[in-house]
């Protein structure tokens, strides 16, 4: 049977996987310190001052500034209110000394933070990479990587010698047999790459969503930032980043990437 022919067997479990996602539109310029933007200058204040390196003991670049309550309104705001933030250092003294994994507040730093009174003045040398403003977001529909499939109800049994998988869908009561397609999982549902709000997080190696240290649940996924798209740094060897967020506990949130 051709690949083809199976993803079209498969499409009610791919229309119950398909998750919208928004791509960022951007224009160049800094807009109000409450923006949603990519670098530039975020909103901090006496009770979210500008978080320094663990390491180098130096500001931390902004990566990405995120207004929750200005989100699209398909969403329903499931991420809470106040503005997401993510920094991370850029210094090449500090390559190495983590920044990875969740939690770690090393040399990365994401927080939720809620504007009230004036901003204190930023100083010029904490922002080095130019502002893109996010204007809009361009809606498309994403499907869950190959990593996740087993849990979301599809096997994958490879032969390697014969050069040939078995796909099963129990959902669907169905199952194919001597498929000759090396990238069989990947054809039938994949995450898109790229910087992206919502949808499923196109991981670079394993399943990495973190537990809520508070209630231990399952966090979700909120944004993806990839490697030299709006950012223009690289994670390791072309890694991708991505937040989420505890579903109960909003204020809790964690950054950690993954790369080749």
């Amino acid at each position: 049977m051709q690949t083809e022919e199976i993803v079209l067997r498969l499409e009610p479990w791919r229309v119950k996987q398909r998750r919208p996602a928004w791509k960022p539109l951007i224009e160049d310029g800094e807009g109000a310190a409450t923006a949603s933007k990519f670098c530039g200058t975020p909103w901090t204040g006496p009770d979210a001052p500008w978080p320094d390196c663990g390491h180098c003991r130096q500001p931390l670049q902004p990566f990405l500034q995120l207004d929750l309550g200005d989100l699209p309104a398909e969403l329903g705001q499931p991420f809470g209110i106040g503005l997401l933030q993510l920094f991370y250092c850029t210094r090449d003294e500090c390559e190495g000394y983590g920044g990875w994994e969740p939690f770690a507040d090393d040399l990365s730093r994401v927080r939720v933070v809620h504007p009230s009174g004036p901003m204190p003045a930023a100083s010029p040398q904490r922002v080095s990479f130019p502002t893109k403003r996010i204007v809009g977001w361009d809606r498309f529909l994403d499907l869950p990587k190959p990593e996740e499939h087993r849990e979301l109800g599809l096997k994958y049994t490879y032969d390697h010698k014969a050069g040939t998988v078995r796909l099963e869908c129990e959902e669907l009561g169905l199952v194919f047999d001597s498929i000759r397609d090396a990238y069989l999982a990947e054809n039938v549902a994949n995450a898109r790459l790229g910087d992206k709000l919502g949808g499923w997080p196109a991981w670079v190696q394993n399943v990495e969503y973190p537990s809520c240290p508070r209630c231990e649940r399952r966090m979700v996924f909120v944004f993806q930032v990839d490697s030299e798209h709006n950012v223009p740094f690289m994670f390791g060897d072309a890694g991708c980043g991505h937040i989420t967020q505890c579903p109960e506990h909003k204020e809790v949130v964690a950054f950690a990437w993954a790369c080749h």
